[in-house]
């Protein structure tokens, strides 16, 4: 078994069921972009929750003890072709700096962790049609002097 495979089977279950993220979220207790990175083979659950995962979802035992293995967490190098991926890189080139060196102001030398984080995903009624409002609440870490 490979995470290919799993996330493969994962994701044919979640549409057999007819599950959106939210509902899934909502019957594992698992949050929701936390869940869909362990779906798609980038996060590592708890073993109750991959437990639970398999159950809702009628998959084998087996793939529950997969997923809580370590999971390869790199990405291409290469700015992305999807829209939406593109645009984060467009988002964090454009404003990555402005945001370190505000990070840098209010906390010091250091860096949010992406390993101790949260993100959030909402969705914003305005005016102006629907907004996506993310939140990424990441501790602080701050460089070691020696």
């Amino acid at each position: 078994m490979n995470r290919e495979l799993i996330k493969e089977k994962i994701l044919l279950a979640k549409e057999k069921k007819r599950l959106s993220w939210e509902e899934l979220s909502k019957q594992t207790g698992i949050s929701e972009v936390f869940l869909v990175a362990v779906c798609l083979g980038k996060a590592v659950p708890k073993k109750e929750q991959a437990e639970l995962l398999c159950h809702v979802l009628g998959l084998e035992p087996e793939i529950s003890e997969y997923l809580q293995k370590p999971v390869d967490r790199s990405w291409e190098k290469q700015i992305p072709n999807d829209p939406v991926l593109y645009r984060f890189y467009e988002a964090f080139g454009v404003y990555g700096e402005a945001m370190r060196e505000l990070i840098w102001e209010k906390f010091g030398d250091g860096i949010m962790s992406a390993v101790d984080m949260e993100i959030s995903i909402e969705k914003v009624e305005s005016s102006a049609g629907p907004r996506i409002k993310i939140i990424m609440n990441g501790k602080f870490l701050p460089y070691k002097k020696w």
